[in-house]
């Protein structure tokens, strides 16, 4: 209904910012992270994608800079059990790229973490968007994670991290960081994986 507002910065807080777009203020929840960003910037004026959530007594807008964020929300909203609160403690504990791991390498404990996200809840979101989550961006395309050469590399060398005793997400997230892992055997991504964990 409303796919973003773009407007002046009148005030931040805990939860979140209000903009004033041609004399309305637009109150619109968002994670700690975001505010922090728009304080840290200094922005005076700011564009969020939004989210409206319409409830029996009220209407609450709920935004992101980014529209691969919002996106994300949408899909951890349409996960049985999680709410809007639990989707935004989700997405200000996990950055969208390790949320994505996460969910990739079936680590809910990851997920777990945030603030009233139960262990079940954190299970749910795992099985639900396994496959599906889709954040929009090319730095997240895992689809070599299995069939060819890289992805068995890939595969290989984060099986060799977790049995030493690092988490999925973790052991992915440093292959991730390494440069040119496509042309490394098994061996060599290991190696240079650890030196990033």
């Amino acid at each position: 209904m409303i796919y973003y507002i773009k407007g002046q910065i009148v005030d931040v807080g805990t939860e979140s910012v209000v903009l004033d777009n041609h004399g309305v203020g637009y109150e619109i929840y968002t994670t700690g992270r975001v505010l922090q960003d728009l304080v840290r910037q200094g922005l005076s004026e700011t564009l969020l994608y939004t989210h409206l959530q319409i409830r029996e007594d009220e209407w609450v807008l709920f935004g992101f800079p980014d529209r691969s964020d919002i996106r994300v929300f949408r899909q951890l909203l349409s996960v049985s059990g999680v709410g809007p609160k639990a989707a935004l403690a989700i997405m200000n504990t996990l950055t969208v790229e390790e949320l994505y791991y996460a969910i990739q390498s079936g680590d809910s404990k990851a997920i777990a973490k945030a603030q009233g996200v139960g262990p079940k809840t954190a299970q749910r979101v795992v099985v639900d968007l396994k496959g599906v989550l889709q954040p929009g961006s090319a730095e997240l395309d895992m689809d070599g994670i299995s069939g060819d050469t890289e992805g068995n590399v890939i595969s290989e060398t984060a099986e060799a991290l977790t049995a030493l005793g690092y988490s999925n997400m973790d052991a992915l997230r440093a292959i991730r960081k390494v440069e040119g892992a496509e042309s490394m055997t098994v061996e060599q991504l290991l190696s240079a994986a650890l030196r990033k964990l």
